[in-house]
């Protein structure tokens, strides 16, 4: 069999040298081509029977350099950055690692609820920043038991989410087009038919949907209007779902009351970014799926998806 070789973009592996890979590959006669930076990937790329990779963009003229790859392997659960419809074309698998991080990213939001609910961060600023020691200087807050914590989308994190906040939040509600309101109704959780209907009644607002080109600022500044002023905002999706200049005017006029988010449009994250001043939002670069476990599990799940395409195998985590 002719020796295969697999192209690894994707710091996640080139930190201990590939060990994880190398060790699922052993036996096999499997080249690990690690790339660092753009211009090495397009000096190697031709030479990939597979890539696997994080953030870099796929394009069909990228695949057209690529005439030898067979599969394309991310490490993650979005696949947006890759041109699908172009890969299934060239007949070249695209495949993601569902689930890989389901607890991780549940967990951190809701960390990230809780501390808003409470304005934990806000504390901690004023308290640092202006000294302020005085809880007359706050408006109350309304406790978490009382609040409806609004999911919108109801996947595999959402619900993993809706499971552990219930015995906490008043309501875990939710609005998705595809859901199962019984199966929703089954762990706690309200089905909404409208998406405006959610958001006007969320007190905490997580947002649990893919990039599209349907979703790019789906949470738009006329969105953000139907949401209370009291309110607040969780993004651990994908930053480009919401408009950011639009989420920073509206925490700055006070229109909503404050926000968390772990991504944000553009990523690669520039130094400078509007929310990054803003002191009622609280940033996180990119780290709610982030555990030793679920980097092992992700880079395993995406070694495997390759080894299958090279035996003639469904690969799983196949997206076309």
């Amino acid at each position: 069999m002719t020796r295969k070789v697999v192209g690894v973009f994707s710091k996640c592996s080139a930190f201990d040298d590939y060990s994880v890979e190398r060790s699922f590959f052993g036996g096999r006669d499997i080249e690990i081509a690690g790339v660092d930076n753009a211009d090495e990937f397009a000096s190697l790329r031709g030479r990939f029977d597979a890539l696997i990779l994080t953030n870099a963009k796929i394009t069909g003229e990228v695949m057209n350099s690529m005439p030898r790859c067979k599969v394309i392997c991310r490490h993650g659960q979005g696949f947006d950055n890759i041109d699908v419809p172009e890969a299934s074309s060239r007949n070249i698998k695209v495949c993601n690692v569902p689930g890989f991080n389901t607890d991780e990213v549940s967990d951190h939001v809701l960390a990230l609820a809780l501390m808003l609910g409470r304005n934990i961060p806000f504390y901690s600023h004023e308290v640092k920043v202006n000294h302020i020691w005085d809880f007359n200087s706050f408006p109350a807050n309304v406790k978490i038991s009382e609040m409806n914590l609004a999911l919108l989308g109801f996947g595999r994190i959402s619900r993993r989410l809706a499971e552990k906040a219930r015995p906490l939040f008043g309501k875990v509600i939710s609005y998705d087009p595809f859901m199962d309101a019984d199966a929703a109704r089954r762990i706690g959780v309200e089905a909404y038919d409208d998406m405006d209907s959610l958001l006007a009644n969320a007190d905490i607002l997580s947002i649990h949907v893919p990039l599209s080109k349907d979703n790019y600022h789906l949470i738009s500044a006329e969105k953000l209007a139907v949401m209370k002023p009291t309110s607040y905002l969780i993004n651990c999706a994908r930053g480009a779902i919401v408009d950011n200049d639009a989420l920073n005017d509206a925490l700055e006029n006070g229109r909503l009351a404050g926000a968390a988010v772990d991504v944000v449009e553009p990523e690669p994250s520039p130094k400078e970014h509007v929310l990054y001043d803003q002191k009622k939002c609280v940033v996180t670069p990119h780290v709610a799926w982030y555990s030793s476990t679920a980097i092992k599990r992700m880079r395993t799940e995406a070694a495997s998806s390759a080894l299958a395409v090279f035996d003639g195998l469904e690969p799983g985590g196949s997206v076309n």
